[in-house]
C-alpha cells in the first residue's frame, strides 16, 4: 500500500516537473510585447516629442514642459527666475 502511494507520488512529481519545463520553453519562445506608454494623468499613449536643454542648469526636458522667457529656454520657473536675477 505504501509502495503504491510512493509510486503515484513520484509519478506526480515527475509530471509536474516536466509540465513546468514545457511551459518555460514555450514562454521563452514567445517575444514579450511591451505595453504602450501612457501619460501620467491622461491615460493616453504618450507621443515622444522634441527635448530641449535648460539654459541655466542644462537639464533636458520635453519641449512642451519647458518654460520660455525672453526667448531663452528653462526647465522650470525656478531656473528662469534665478537666471533673470543674475
Amino acid at each position: 500500500m505504501i509502495v503504491r502511494f510512493l509510486q503515484i507520488l513520484v509519478a506526480f512529481v515527475v509530471v509536474r516537473i516536466l509540465w513546468g519545463l514545457i511551459r518555460a520553453l514555450f514562454k521563452r519562445s514567445e517575444a514579450p510585447v511591451p505595453p504602450p506608454r501612457t501619460g501620467p494623468r491622461t491615460g493616453r499613449t504618450e507621443e515622444r516629442g522634441r527635448v530641449v536643454a535648460c539654459e541655466r542648469c542644462d537639464l533636458h526636458v520635453p519641449e512642451e514642459r519647458a518654460v520660455v522667457r525672453d526667448g531663452r529656454t528653462f526647465c522650470s520657473d525656478t531656473c528662469a527666475a534665478s537666471a533673470s536675477s543674475n
